[in-house]
């Protein structure tokens, strides 16, 4: 019996519903580079930069950056999904470890949330509102795959500039 019910709950909610009670760890996609990691940090700081992302915090002792919210993804489409969509917006967290022999980057998505529009007629008025969902508090709404692409896109613009003798990265 519970099982037909949980399959009429996913065949009604098909791409709305991810059936995650809890938050998951989120990927924290790391590459390394032989250059030393005081010159990796700085490199990754004006990639960043390049790609959008605008620099919140960063503190140069730990090599961490942590960049203001960012749109990465709007999912769309579905008849639960509000007008626009849902969209994706994360901090990216990099953070550079190592030494003069080479450096360790590790990226990480941080304060993941979807942000949704609605509009309501009540009594013949238009009432609109945004909507914040932060991942921690509804974990089954969020598509994991979207942030894992962001991520990899990240990863490899990063690893690839590093490794270009800076011809990317200056």
């Amino acid at each position: 019996m519970w099982g037909w019910i949980l399959l009429l709950c996913f065949l009604v909610t098909p791409g709305c519903y991810y059936f995650r009670l809890a938050a998951e760890p989120l990927q924290k996609p790391r590459f390394v580079t032989i250059r030393p990691a005081d010159e990796a940090y700085v490199m990754v700081k004006r990639l960043l930069e390049r790609d959008g992302y605008v620099i919140e915090q960063e503190d140069p002792r730990e090599r961490t950056l942590l960049t203001e919210f960012r749109h990465f993804s709007t999912r769309a489409g579905g008849v639960t999904q509000p007008e626009g969509g849902r969209l994706y917006y994360h901090k990216l967290r990099a953070t550079v470890g190592g030494g003069e022999e080479g450096a360790d980057v590790v990226l990480e998505s941080v304060d993941l949330e979807i942000r949704s529009s609605y509009v309501y007629e009540e009594g013949g008025k238009v009432l609109s509102f945004k909507k914040r969902y932060p991942y921690e508090h509804y974990p089954s709404m969020f598509d994991l795959s979207s942030v894992n692409v962001e991520l990899r896109r990240m990863l490899g613009y990063l690893e690839s500039s590093l490794a270009a003798g800076g011809k990317n990265g200056r």
